[in-house]
């Protein structure tokens, strides 16, 4: 199965409505939910954050215990003047936070696709 047929589907103010994950641009966990922001606006759904990752490894890249992007979304990373690091997306005016914890991996991922494209 290929990412266009793949979707991410939820229950919302009575109807059910469906995102392409190759619209996804990001997603962060926020309570007991998880916002999927993708080109059309947000979905709120109740997986869990671990289970996107495990299900889309991918797809989907952890940046901090609270997000994951879409790794055909991720073009960079943007240092800001307090230290902390942000995830230049495309189609995205939102920075999301990439932890230190995750810094690393983040870099690697997208040294390797630098260096592979």
């Amino acid at each position: 199965m290929c990412a266009r047929d793949l979707e991410i589907r939820a229950y919302y103010r009575g109807r059910h409505q469906r995102v392409s994950l190759t619209d996804v641009i990001y997603l962060r966990a926020d309570q007991k939910y998880v916002c999927v922001h993708h080109l059309n606006g947000v979905l709120l759904v109740d997986s869990s954050l671990c289970a996107f990752e495990h299900e889309f490894p991918d797809l989907l890249l952890r940046i901090h215990r609270n997000a994951l992007v879409a790794r055909s979304r991720l073009v960079g990373l943007e240092k800001q003047p307090d230290g902390s690091t942000r995830a230049l997306l495309t189609d995205c005016d939102d920075r999301p936070v990439v932890s230190r914890r995750h810094l690393r991996d983040v870099r690697g991922w997208l040294r390797e696709r630098l260096s592979a494209g």
